[in-house]
């Protein structure tokens, strides 16, 4: 009976050691994914800075874009004023030449 009982023992401290080295697996495991998880979080800081900055960047481009149109926009329209006043000046003259 005590035989039984000391083959008990040693199989539950066998299963002990083996629950153990589990654990410590278990562990490191938990260890690595945590470090694997910061790089990550890392990465991805980088990214969304990386995505803000890329953000303003298109905005200011497309601001800029903007004002150059806009300078655009005023140079045709004050050519097609000055094109205006020419053609009722040329208007003008040939109603007074052919009267």
């Amino acid at each position: 009976m005590l035989e039984a009982l000391l083959e008990g023992q040693r199989q539950l401290g066998s299963q002990m050691a083996g629950i153990r080295a589990a654990l410590g697996t278990i562990s490191e495991n938990q260890d690595k994914l945590t470090a694997k998880q910061d790089q990550f979080a890392a990465k991805q800081d980088q990214l969304d800075a990386r995505v803000t900055a890329l953000t303003r960047e298109v905005r200011n481009g497309f601001d800029d874009y903007n004002r150059k149109i806009n300078a655009l926009n005023q140079r045709l329209l004050s050519f097609e004023t000055w094109l205006s006043r020419i053609d009722d000046r040329l208007h003008d003259e040939i109603i007074a030449r052919t009267r």
